[in-house]
Parts: structure tokens; sequence; C-alpha cells
């Protein structure tokens, strides 16, 4: 399908997003496969450039974000029916990822008896406590081999900073600023001068804040591309051209802020691209959160035991793979598309107009 503007991609039932959301959180798992594999270097695709490939893609899931949530909350500016549809698609996912990973994986790959490790406060807890503590939530004795050792599902990190981004969005009708280019533009410049300076300082590196500056940019950007969505024109030689400069350049001031606008309007790009096949198939089921959930803990699981040659880590990484897809399949159609039809019992409170 040929697009004028990223407005008329959006409002196309057919777009590409969540195939672009599914080749993202592929991308993240290709990326920590490198990472976690006994086989070779202890590092990501990438890893020379502003973002590694993990980096990479979930900056494009908070641009991504940002985008998504504008639009919706402009088709239903609703604050009630907003917070359900956003808790119910984050949290019954992560629980019973929660759940699969202590009670399953986790009795699988635990180096304690199962007697002691069913007898354990943690396991039986650790659904409820992966939705407060995400990543640093511990098991009792698992995964304690390989190159994360102990590490039971890393990408979940991120998971409490879109949360974050969630309520902060919600500041921004209350105020009366839903709408305004001019509060989002004001914001997204903060936040890319904001990074810039932490590229070249390292005055946050690895810390909270920094965090907070990088996602707030993603997601800013994201809402500001919303809003100017009919004057943005995909283009697939400049795409191109951004992506391949963004990872050729070496470090430099603007390094960081340059690679996220450029992988920006590259998932813009791809997503008003037509690829049938991906967007039908992702159009009915929407894996790419399940697959971000699962992925870690069963490449802990085969990946890091199994991969100590070359050979025998693809072969590993292969076979996590299928098993992550099914395993993201099924929590979309057991678990995540239930609960999302969970959100027309919310009444809708008195609407809030930027």
């Amino acid at each position: 399908m040929q697009h004028s503007s990223l407005g008329t991609i959006l409002e196309d039932r057919n777009n590409g997003f969540n195939g672009v959301r599914l080749l993202a959180a592929t991308a993240v798992f290709v990326s920590h496969a490198f990472l976690i594999a006994p086989a070779g270097w202890h590092g990501e695709p990438l890893d020379g450039s502003a973002y590694n490939l993990g980096q990479i893609s979930v900056n494009v899931f908070f641009f991504l974000s940002g985008m998504m949530l504008s639009r919706s909350f402009a088709l239903k500016p609703d604050l009630i029916s907003f917070i359900a549809a956003r808790l119910l698609r984050i949290f019954p996912g992560l629980i019973a990822c929660g759940a699969a990973t202590a009670w399953i994986i986790g009795a699988m790959n635990t180096s304690e008896s199962l007697t002691a490790y069913f007898t354990d406060p943690a396991t039986l807890t650790y659904p409820l406590r992966v939705l407060v503590q995400f990543n640093v939530a511990e098991l009792p004795g698992v995964f304690q081999h390989g190159r994360e050792p102990g590490e039971i599902n890393v990408p979940l990190w991120t998971v409490k900073f879109e949360l974050f981004a969630y309520a902060a969005f919600l500041a921004i009708p209350i105020l009366g600023l839903f709408g305004s280019r001019l509060a989002a533009v004001l914001l997204t410049l903060g936040f890319g001068a904001m990074l810039a300076v932490s590229s070249v300082t390292h005055a946050f590196d690895t810390s909270f804040w920094g965090s907070i500056i990088r996602f707030g940019f993603c997601f800013t950007l994201g809402m500001s591309a919303f809003l100017y969505r009919n004057s943005i024109r995909p283009n697939w030689p400049l795409a191109l051209f951004g992506i391949i400069l963004a990872m050729a350049l070496p470090p430099w001031p603007l390094g960081q802020v340059f690679s996220a606008l450029a992988f920006a309007y590259f998932a813009v790009t791809l997503g008003g691209t037509s690829l049938p096949w991906l967007t039908r198939a992702t159009n009915r089921s929407d894996i790419s959160y399940g697959l971000y959930l699962y992925s870690f803990p069963i490449q802990q699981a085969l990946i890091a035991r199994h991969g100590v040659t070359p050979a025998s880590a693809l072969g590993a990484s292969l076979l996590a793979f299928a098993i992550a897809m099914l395993a993201a399949y099924c929590s979309w159609v057991l678990i995540e598309k239930p609960a999302l039809s969970l959100k027309h019992w919310f009444r809708a409170s008195a609407p809030v107009r930027g």
C-alpha cells in the first residue's frame, strides 16, 4: 500500500505497526542471544554504535507507544477507559509470564530440590513480586549457569519505564495540553537536549534518570509524530540512509538523538509498507509483547546451558525462538486478548479534551 503521510497510515486498519513491534521484539531476542551464549563474545550486535540492537529495538517500542497512545486517546478521550486499557495490556500478561517462569521454567532450571523450590515463598510469590520488582525479582537457585547467572528476566526492567510513561501521559490531558503541538515539541526538544548532554557528559549513564531521559525522548517523539502525522511522509531511501548512518557513525555528541530519530522514521516507513503476510498475521494475533516477556527465560534455559559451541548456540537459539513464539501466541490467545476485552466493562468518565 502506498501512503502519502503518516496520518493516512494510521487511518488504515491494515497498517503494519503490529508487525514492526514483532520485528522489534525479535531483534531484542537476537541481541540477547549473542549476550548470553557461552560461545562467542559477551556483547550484543552494534555495541560500537550509539545504541546496540536491543537498545534500538526498545527505543522503537517507546516511540510507537507514544504515537499509538496519543492516537488512542484522541479517538476516545476518556481517562478511565485509557487507564483500564493500559493496565489490562500490561499486567495480566506479566502475571501469567511470572507464573510460567517460576512454576515451569524455573522448576526445570533450579539447583534446589523441587520440594525446597516449591516450598520457598519466593517461588510462590514470584508472579506477584514481578509486578513491582520486575527484572530484579529472584527465584531460588534458578539460572546459576551461563553468562548472566541469577538473571531471571532481564528485559522486564523496561516495563516499569513504560508504566512511568503511561502515568506521565495522563498529566497532559489533565492539564488541558493534549493536542498541543507546542507542548509536545517542547517536551521532545527538552528530552532531546538532556539526552545529548548526557551522551557527552555521561552524567546519567546506566542510571534511573538516564533511562527516564532516553525513553522520555523516544516517547515524546512518538507523541509529536502523531500530532504532525499529516506532515510526515515515509521515504525508503531516506529511511535506509538514516539507519545506516546511525549504525556506521562513531560516537558523537548527537549520536543517541540521531539514532532514535533515524530508527523512529524507519519504523514509520516500515509500518506504511505493504507486507501482506506479516500484516495479516500480526493484526490477528499481536504477539510482540508476549515474545518480549518470554524470550529471556527461555533463552537462559536453552542457550546459556547448551550453546557451548557456535553450532550448538545457533541450534539452541532457533529452538528457543520457536518455543518463545509459541509461548507468546498462547499468551495472546489465552491471556492478553481476553484481558483486553474486559476494558468494555469500565464505565466512561466525562471526556477530557485538550
